[in-house]
């Protein structure tokens, strides 16, 4: 295991964690970024643009790739640009914490906590908001991934059953009216450019398939997923990402938890925490936890 600062990627200061299984790259001189996460025998799984790499201090607000801390819901303040040197502190062995001035539009702090596991190529990541001030509205942190072309998300659906009336009598009076599922378990949220006929959705019985097609324009789809865990497979290794879901929480975007975009260049595994009021020096923090397996 080891954590080191060494050029990378076309940058100066980029901090390296690594074990015998994985090797993360995090920006210093832009972010807080995770711009790379591979197997040490295989690619980085993370979309990077090239031409934005090596770069910072740009004006406007910077796709770059990999994974990214923002603010929900969206606004012209969640595109705040991350182009300055972060501030960081070695915790212990592949433990950082990263840390970003507070924004003069939002009147948030940042702040990105990345710790590797000693074995295995599990990692957790906080995210974290501070208020430098009261908001006036409620906020979310907001976790994107952005993962290279060419593979496919998998998203577990909670499993199926029968309407009561299809039931035999037997098996309503076996399961009792507590038992019945009178209620919906899954929630969606579509955007204007979603289209529900969209060849990249393969819906199956137990999961949902959305495939990354360099030919096609942007969609999006978000969920309240209650199964906490989605997943992104491209060149023989599968990315997971496991985050919470609160059953009394309100999140972002009419209720997700889950959001999955895609376009042409890349496609997005974005994770929201519950919504909250926030007064000044109040802190929200947001978990994920990762894994990289080939298969």
């Amino acid at each position: 295991m080891s954590v080191e600062i060494k050029p990378a990627m076309g940058w100066n200061r980029v901090l390296v964690l690594a074990n015998n299984q994985v090797e993360l790259l995090v920006t210093l001189d832009v972010g807080p970024r995770v711009i790379s996460y591979r197997r040490l025998d295989g690619l980085n799984l993370f979309k990077t643009f090239e031409d934005q790499l090596g770069m910072s201090g740009e004006k406007d607000w910077q796709s770059r790739g990999g994974h990214r801390l923002w603010i929900a819901p969206e606004t012209t303040s969640t595109y705040f640009p991350d182009n300055q040197p972060v501030s960081y502190q070695i915790m212990g062995e592949n433990h950082v914490c990263l840390r970003s001035p507070p924004e003069p539009e939002s009147g948030v702090e940042k702040e990105l906590e990345i710790i590797l596991d000693k074995a295995t190529s599990r990692v957790t990541l906080n995210h974290s908001l501070r208020a430098a001030r009261t908001q006036n509205s409620d906020i979310a942190p907001w976790g994107l991934t952005v993962l290279k072309p060419g593979g496919k998300a998998i998203i577990p659906l909670p499993s199926k059953s029968l309407h009561p009336n299809d039931l035999s009598q037997s098996e309503r009076d076996a399961a009792g009216d507590a038992e019945l599922d009178l209620l919906p378990n899954q929630n969606m949220s579509l955007w204007p450019y979603t289209d529900m006929n969209d060849p990249r959705f393969n819906w199956h019985e137990d999961r949902l398939e959305i495939s990354q097609d360099t030919r096609m324009p942007s969609t999006k789809i978000g969920f309240l997923h209650r199964m906490q865990t989605a997943h992104y497979e491209v060149d023989g290794c599968r990315f997971s990402k496991t985050i919470n879901y609160q059953q009394d929480a309100t999140y972002p975007d009419g209720n997700c938890n889950l959001e999955i975009f895609t376009d042409q260049t890349m496609l997005e595994l974005e994770s929201l925490g519950p919504l909250a009021p926030m007064q000044k020096d109040e802190r929200i923090v947001h978990t994920e936890t990762w894994s990289l397996e080939a298969i």
